[in-house]
């Protein structure tokens, strides 16, 4: 596996070898006569199948509540029994049998060989895999369901349920004697059901039926699963298409939307609609188990608060999530601790990496909780949020959110752009309709271009204007970020920043998010050449005195709850009232709820012009004295400020107010005034009069074209080909009309493609870039041709050539401006006879390591997953200062298995170095960081790979940031091609299956002066903790995650509880580096050591990459007697400052070495005199 030697431990005895790890689990259960072994942990099944190789044998697989294995690659001769209750078993190898006998769940992903499956008993098998042949399958389970993403020969013994999928269209089934099968085809080819008296009968693609043993086939694909009582028609709806949120301003997450309008005749959009236009069922879970099927959807684990300050966490728990009835049911759940305090679990799913659509119509069939602070929803988030940024930039489309206190109002909304901006619509159904004791469908239709909104099959809201766009750089080219695979999420949060928190009425035990089914339709093909909608934003005239305000003297009676001048809205427990009297609006407050615009008076639809002066004027005064909250936002964008938040101070006599502002935002028709009278510190009435907005000036607000550094740090404009038309912006194309430029599709990366014949010349170049005179820089971008050919490029009056091939290769140049700098261009010249593709493009100032920042999001940088799904990374820019954040549910068994690196990090022998970063880990744990050698392309003179490390530690980390700074010198030779890692997966043999998240920042390193290195004091211990009274602070400890060894600390030493050594002395392994030994001098080790059995360890001194040796030995132990070690040895070679002691624990070459206890205390090395 490529890169799985970074980070390695040398010993002594083995100074120039590489490491190679193995997996040596604990033994298995093993029965009598070595044929039958039961195992329950992937660890034990290693064992297990090592220990019968060659042998017919049954290996039984004891799942308890949730078990994953893999059978390796491998030919085995074994039967895989599987027994409990939920399992996952994923088959690499060949094998002879798989044995289903299970209460539950037996998920089977088949990528090598299977000769046969039979279930016994389940109540629901998956059978995936990217398998070609057919497998047997033996169903002799009464109603077992069957879920096909695979080949698969199904002889059904007993009635069977099964539905076929995309990936089991070479499928065939067999019915016995009085075994009727129910089959739901959702392939795209017929599938032949043969029955016992040789009939066989074809299920077309998309049909649905049941086979009964008398060859009759009835057709179930009409039925529906709800009652009567269930059914609704969409009648009385009423619904909001605009984008308009008044409900609420401030920092919501979904803005309300304005009034609505009755559908007196509503138009349904049916299934038989969809298909005639165009659309096919992709995919759907009609929840006919009894077990959230994994293999479509993701349980997400989330602590309380993670977002939104909801007070749920989320948790995989059947309390939580359940299959019943032919329903998905998400069900809180409140807890009372035992001091008193409450706390609430509930569900989170998601079909990330498993079902991810681009484009489609999303329906799902729902029944909401009813509840204050409740918040169900079926929404969508892109499947990559790194392609355009973190939320919001990267998108996001809500189907469906309804507030449990107000289960009558459905919202559908998208979030998108940097600043966060969003479209909203609502749909409002009768008290005797509502969304709580009716099952609704709510969909939407998502198309290049437009986003459409439908409840019971009614349009409520539609959507063509967004953009994406990241803060100092352009627009990406639309329809992003709308054009890339979203995943579904079906979550209910309890409480949050939007919807509010529960209260005493809130009930839990009997309210439940009940899903009946979710769908996906899609058609064969999208027009992705859609254009971005021109907005047109008309500006209305003032009245006759010059005032933007309608019926701002109040001398007209308003009905304040319609769209028409002024409204009045409480929200998130606000309540109060509002009235015209005496040319006066009046608003008395008597809850004054939890936010400034609980209780609010707004007037909608102020046009606003860019570059534009007003004045607003109000008259206001107050029953005793208090505050209030005056501004103008844009509620189409995201309620941007135009007029920011001001406090007025009220008192009880009238006052006339007067602010001016300037507008700097875009045209805008759609400004509204506000006045917030919410969680202040009074309830008294307010009353207002005489309120005015006039414009007083006009200046133009010109745009600065000069080009500058963008926010990322790079020179470059659109560097990524994701911009403007065409994705073109910035850049300037010149060629012949016999070569054609392109940017290529998402599937591509989005790449410049060139194709030009022999003899042409294509450029692709920007001029005036904001580079500075006498300054280094660093030229990077990708690069390929379809063959191999030399591409000049010209950037600031410099030439470089670089040599393509036929693969995608990344290319970096180093260059220092002139001190009269002139030429500010960059051109790459592209017509080289054949096909050529350019992408990432940038200049960055040169720096040791680039974009350690992580302003550039995750350019420069390189991730390793060993196994992805378990881990999710994004640089957050929300909650962090943009920090690569990484989400871990499991670490794996190695150090390696997860690993952020950057290539090319150039280190000069004999120069100083100073590295320095931040880190943080929602849980304490330790990481690894290195500057090493790049194995893959260095190998020693045997041919093994070279990793050598040049700067490597471990460290410990906790909630908190921590700044970790390491000065080292380069001892080896020059390196231009360093490797930076940072190691996150089970660092010191320690595997984490514990959901947590590591940030990491501001990673610098830079060249410093030698440090004056001072002589130390003879006698004084050179070692930090060595009594252990600091826990393991200061050590570092390797026990392999392939060996067996523990350590705790006791007693003011370590214990090692060895109970398998491994084959190196270093697989177990004490060591402690960072203190100077100085040529010619002396040095002592002290250290007492006892081992429960008789055995050899290894004391060792040598430099930190273990090249060079010092001193040391190698101490026999005496079972049970304590050993006072005394090691003398002069320091030899030229003084080293990161020294390393070690003491190897592991296999020691020619020894017998057991499994024992080793103790070890009061450690102290010492500069002594000659």
């Amino acid at each position: 596996m490529k890169n799985k030697t970074l980070w390695k431990q040398v010993g002594a005895a083995a100074i120039a070898a590489a490491m190679v790890m193995s997996t040596v689990p604990a033994t298995p259960v093993q029965a009598a006569g070595g044929k039958t072994l039961a195992v329950s942990s992937q660890k034990q099944l290693n064992q297990a199948l090592k220990t019968v190789k060659g042998k017919n044998a049954v290996i039984t697989v004891k799942a308890g509540k949730n078990v994953k294995i893999t059978i390796p690659k491998g030919t085995y001769k074994v039967t895989i029994r599987v027994v409990g209750k939920k399992a996952a078993v994923v088959n690499n190898g060949t094998v002879k049998e798989i044995v289903v006998n299970s209460k539950g769940t037996v998920a089977i992903k088949n990528n090598g060989t299977i000769k046969k499956v039979t279930v016994q008993n389940a109540k629901r098998v998956s059978f995936s895999g990217n398998c070609k042949k057919a497998v047997p399958v033996v169903v002799n389970a009464e109603d077992v369901s069957m879920i096909l993403a695979a080949p698969a020969k199904i002889t059904a013994k007993k009635d069977v349920n099964i539905v076929l999928k995309k990936g089991a269209e070479k499928s065939s089934i067999t019915c016995t004697k009085n075994a009727q099968a129910q089959v739901d085809n959702q392939t795209k080819k017929a599938i032949s059901v043969k029955i016992a008296d040789g009939t066989t009968l074809k299920v077309e693609s998309g049909e649905s039926c049941t086979i009964t043993p008398k060859g009759k086939k009835e057709d179930t694909s009409g039925e529906d699963k709800t009652d009567e009582k269930d059914k609704t028609d969409g009648k009385d709806q009423k619904t909001d298409d605009t984008s308009d949120g008044n409900a609420s301003s401030g920092s919501s997450s979904s803005g309300n939307s304005s009034g609505g309008t009755t559908v007196e005749t509503p138009s349904k959009l049916t299934e038989a609609d969809l298909l005639k236009q165009g659309y096919q069922l992709k995919w759907q879970d009609n929840f006919d188990g009894v077990f959230l099927n994994r293999a479509d959807w993701n349980v997400e684990l989330h602590e309380k608060g993670w977002v939104n300050s909801e007070w749920q966490e989320y948790v995989d728990s059947d309390k939580n999530i359940q299959v019943k009835d032919g329903k998905l049911l998400i069900k809180p759940v409140e807890t009372v601790n035992a001091d008193g305090t409450r706390s609430y679990t509930s569900g989170r799913i998601n079909t990330q990496g498993k079902h991810d659509f681009k484009y489609g119509y999303f329906e799902c069939r729902a029944k909401v909780p009813t509840g204050k602070g409740y918040l169900p929803a079926f929404w969508m988030m892109p499947t990559d949020e790194n392609l355009y940024g973190q939320w919001p930039k990267c998108g996001e489309i809500d189907i469906m959110e309804v507030m449990g206190q107000e289960t009558n109002k459905a919202y559908g909304t998208i979030h998108y752009g940097e600043p966060h901006d969003q479209s909203q619509g609502t749909c409002t159904v009768d008290a005797k309709n509502n969304f709580a004791d009716q099952y609704h469908t709510y969909a939407c239709d998502w198309e290049p271009g437009k986003i459409t909104w439908y409840i019971d099959g009614v349009k409520f809201h539609e959507e063509s204007d967004w953009f994406s766009a990241k803060s100092g750089q352009g627009e990406v080219a639309y329809p992003a970020p709308f054009d890339q695979p979203f995943y579904m999420i079906l979550n209910l949060a309890v409480g949050g920043s939007w919807v509010g928190y529960p209260d005493d009425s809130t009930t839990y035990a009997d309210q439940q998010f009940a899903v009946d089914y979710v769908k996906v339709y899609q058609k064969d093909s999208y027009d992705e050449n859609v254009e971005k909608p021109v907005k047109n934003v008309i500006l209305r005239e003032p009245d006759t005195t010059g005032n933007y305000i309608n019926n701002g003297d109040f001398s007209i009676a308003e009905n304040l709850s319609d769209d028409k001048n002024w409204k009045f809205l409480t929200t998130l427990d606000g309540d109060g009232k509002a009235e015209i009297k005496n040319h006066e609006m009046v608003i008395s407050t008597v809850n004054m709820g939890t936010a400034d615009y609980s209780i609010q008076l707004v007037q909608p639809d102020v046009p606003l012009q860019k570059g534009g002066t007003y004045k607003v004027t109000f008259d206001a005064y107050a029953d005793e004295a208090r505050t209030m909250i005056a501004d103008i936002s844009g509620p189409d964008h995201n309620y941007t400020r135009y007029w920011k938040d001001t406090k007025v101070e009220l008192g009880t006599q009238k006052t006339t107010y007067t602010y001016v502002f300037q507008m700097t935002g875009s045209d805008d028709a759609n400004g509204r005034l506000e006045f917030n009278l919410g969680n202040a510190a009074s309830t008294a009435a307010v009353h207002l009069s005489n309120v005015r907005i006039e414009k007083t000036g006009y200046e133009e607000i010109k745009e600065d074209t000069t080009k500058k550094v963008l926010a990322d740090g790079n020179y470059v404009y659109n560097g990524s080909f994701q911009e403007g038309k065409n994705r073109l912006g910035y850049w300037d194309i010149t060629k012949p009309e016999n070569a054609t430029t392109e940017v290529t599709g998402l599937e591509d990366g989005r790449r410049l493609k060139v194709v030009s014949p022999k003899g042409t010349v294509v450029t692709a170049g920007q001029q005036g870039l904001a580079l500075s005179e006498d300054t280094e820089y660093v030229l990077s971008f990708s690069a390929q041709a379809n063959e191999a050919e030399t591409m000049t490029v010209h950037v600031a009056g410099q030439e470089f050539q670089a040599e393509l091939t036929n693969e995608k290769k990344n290319y970096r140049f180093s260059f220092q401006t002139a001190a009269d700098l002139t030429d500010k261009n960059i051109s790459f010249d592209l017509g080289l006879g054949t096909t050529v593709y350019l992408d990432d493009v940038r200049i960055d100032e040169d720096s040791l390591i680039k974009n350690g920042s992580f302003n550039a999001g995750m350019a420069g940088f390189e991730v390793y997953c060993y196994t992805p799904s378990n881990v999710k990374y994004v640089v957050d820019s929300l909650n962090e200062d943009n920090a690569a954040d990484f989400t871990i549910d499991d670490t794996g068994e190695a150090d390696w298995h997860i690993q952020l690196k950057q290539t090319g990090v150039k280190l000069e022998q004999g120069q100083w170095y100073r590295l320095s970063l931040k880190m943080k880990s929602s849980i304490d744990r330790k990481v690894s960081y290195a500057l090493q050698r790049d194995g893959s392309t260095h190998k020693d003179a045997d041919g093994n790979e070279d990793w050598t490390p040049y700067c490597q530690e471990t460290v410990d980390l906790t909630g908190e940031y921590q700044t970790i700074t390491k000065e080292f010198q380069m001892k080896e030779d020059t390196d231009l091609e360093t490797i930076f890692n940072i190691a996150m997966g089970a660092v010191g043999g320690k595997q984490i299956t514990q959901q947590h998240r590591i940030c990491m920042d501001d990673i610098v390193l830079e060249k410093i002066e030698a440090p004056e290195i001072k002589p130390e004091e003879t006698g004084k211990n050179l070692l930090t903790n060595g009594d252990f009274s600091d826990g393991t602070s200061g050590w570092g400890i390797n026990t392999n995650a392939d060996q067996k060894a523990t350590t705790v600390v006791t007693h003011g030493g370590i214990v090692f509880h060895v109970t398998n050594p491994g084959v190196n002395d270093w697989d177990v392994q004490l060591n402690q580096h960072g203190f100077t030994l100085e040529k010619g001098c002396k040095y002592r080790v002290k250290f007492k050591v006892t081992s429960t059995k008789a055995r050899t360890i290894k004391l060792g001194l040598m430099d930190n990459n273990c090249k060079k040796w010092y001193g040391g030995e190698d101490i026999s132990l005496r079972e049970a007697e304590e050993k006072e070690v005394s090691c003398e040895f002069t320091m030899q070679q030229d003084t080293d400052n990161d020294s390393k002691m070690f003491i190897s624990m592991g296999k020691i070459s020619g020894d017998n070495t057991p499994a024992s206890d080793i103790t070890l205390t009061n450690f102290s090395l010492e500069k002594i005199t000659e």
